[in-house]
C-alpha cells in the first residue's frame, strides 16, 4: 500500500469509524482501525465485535493512490494523522506503516496484521429493507433511544423495538418505568413484517454519526442490521430476547388533558428540580393552574405555577413523578405546547406534542408518595 491522502480527510474518517474502538478490547487486532486502500476508495472500518463503522472515501483530487494495499493502524497512527494539516504519504513495508509530510518529517509505525481483522457480513446493496429520511430517522430516535434502560437486568430492555407492520413503523423503548414511542407511516408496504431489537446505545452513535441530510437505508442479515447513511455504514448485532407486548400499556381512555406550553412547564420544572436531587420526585398538582412543588427535609421547598392553555376533565388531583423521567420527556418534542393525559394520580399518564408530524407519546409511570 502507497498513497498520497490529505491528513484531515483521513482524520474525518477516522474520526467517525473510531467510535466503536476499544483501545484495551481482549483481541489486540481490534484495538486499531482497518485500512484498505483500493484504485477507487480508501475504507476504514472500526469494530468492537458488537457494533462496527464502515467509512469509505473516493479516491479523487485529496488521494493519490500509488499501489493499493491493507492493514489495521493503531491509535498512535490516528492520533498523529488528526494533528497534521498537510498532505501525507504513506508507504506499507511488511509490517511497518512508513508516514512522510513536509519536507523532512517522517514517522515509522509498527502496525497489525490485516487478514486477522474479523470480516463484515457481505449483503444486497440494491434491496435494503427500508428507508427514511436523514432528519426523520434522526428524530425518530432521539424521542426514544432515551427511554430504554441503562442496566443488563433485562438485556432487551436496552434496546429499541422496531415493529414494521404492514405500510407502518414503529419504534418503541422502556425500561417498565417509562416508554417512549414512534409510529411512522410508509408510503408502501415493505415486504414482510418484521420485529428487531437495536441496542439503544449504538442507535444513540448512528445519530451523532449520521449526515440527516443523507436517507438512511436499514439492511436485515441474519443476527445483525445494518444502516447505510451516504459512504458511511454502522453494523450492529441485535439484542436476543422477546420484547415485551407494549400494545396494552398506553391508556386510551382519560379522566382529564391538559394543554400547555412546553418550554414553560419544562423552565419550571428545571427549577423545582434542584430541590429534588435526595428523591428526584416532584408533585404536580392541577387546580386552576399547573402547580409544581418539591419538599426535602434536608433541602428546603420550593413551589411554580404555570398557567394552562387549557383542561377538560377533572380539575382537582395531584400527581408525582421522577423529574428526570419528565425533563426527557419534554426535551424529546419539538411542539411549542404538549398534552398531558391523565387517569388518574397512581396509574401512568402519558404526554403528546400538541401538533407533531409524528404520532409520538411520552409514558411515564408516577410515583407513590406519603401524602
Amino acid at each position: 500500500m502507497h498513497m498520497k491522502i490529505n491528513s484531515q480527510v483521513l482524520a474525518e474518517g477516522i474520526k467517525k469509524v473510531e467510535k466503536v474502538v476499544n483501545g484495551k478490547h481482549s483481541i489486540p487486532v481490534l484495538r486499531g482501525i482497518f485500512m484498505e486502500c483500493t484504485n477507487d476508495e480508501v475504507i476504514l472500518i472500526g469494530s468492537d465485535t458488537h457494533e462496527s463503522i464502515r467509512v469509505h472515501i473516493p479516491v479523487g483530487q485529496n488521494i493519490d493512490v500509488l499501489s493499493p494495499g491493507k492493514c489495521v493502524i493503531t491509535k498512535q497512527v490516528g492520533d498523529l494523522v488528526k494533528k497534521l494539516k498537510t498532505s501525507v504519504e504513506m508507504n506499507l513495508q511488511d509490517m511497518n506503516l512508513l508516514i512522510r509530510y513536509g519536507k523532512k518529517s517522517e514517522f515509522n509505525f509498527t502496525i497489525l496484521d490485516a487478514e486477522e481483522y474479523p470480516r463484515l457480513p457481505h449483503f444486497d446493496l440494491e434491496k435494503p429493507t427500508l428507508t427514511l429520511k436523514g432528519e426523520d430517522f434522526q428524530s425518530i430516535i432521539k424521542k426514544t433511544a432515551f427511554a430504554a434502560a441503562d442496566t443488563e437486568i433485562r438485556p432487551v430492555l436496552q434496546g429499541v423495538n422496531l415493529l414494521l407492520k404492514g405500510e407502518c413503523i414503529q419504534f418503541t423503548s422502556t425500561d417498565s418505568h417509562r416508554l417512549g414511542q414512534v409510529k411512522y407511516s410508509l408510503n408502501e408496504k415493505i415486504g414482510e413484517d418484521l420485529q428487531l431489537v437495536i441496542a439503544a446505545k449504538a442507535l444513540e452513535k448512528i445519530i451523532k454519526t449520521f449526515d440527516s441530510q443523507d436517507d438512511v437505508n436499514v439492511y436485515c442479515v441474519n443476527n445483525q442490521v445494518i444502516f447505510k447513511n451516504g459512504p458511511l455504514f454502522f453494523y450492529s448485532r441485535l439484542l436476543e430476547g422477546k420484547y415485551p407486548d407494549t400494545s396494552k400499556l398506553i391508556p386510551t381512555e382519560f379522566e382529564s388533558e391538559m394543554k400547555i406550553h412546553r418550554l414553560e412547564f419544562l423552565n419550571s420544572l428545571d427549577r423545582i428540580s434542584g430541590l429534588s436531587e435526595e428523591t428526584g420526585v416532584v408533585k404536580l398538582h392541577i387546580n386552576g393552574a399547573a402547580s409544581l412543588s418539591s419538599n426535602q427535609t434536608q433541602v428546603g421547598k420550593g413551589q411554580e405555577t404555570i398557567e394552562y392553555e387549557e383542561l377538560t376533565g377533572e380539575d382537582d388531583f395531584t400527581i408525582a413523578f421522577s423529574s428526570k423521567y419528565m425533563t426527557d420527556a419534554l426535551k424529546s418534542f419539538d411542539d411549542e405546547y404538549v398534552v398531558f393525559k391523565f387517569c388518574g394520580s397512581v396509574r401512568p399518564f402519558i404526554v403528546t406534542p400538541s401538533a407533531s408530524s409524528f404520532d409520538e407519546v411520552q409514558l411515564i409511570l408516577p410515583i407513590r408518595t406519603v401524602v
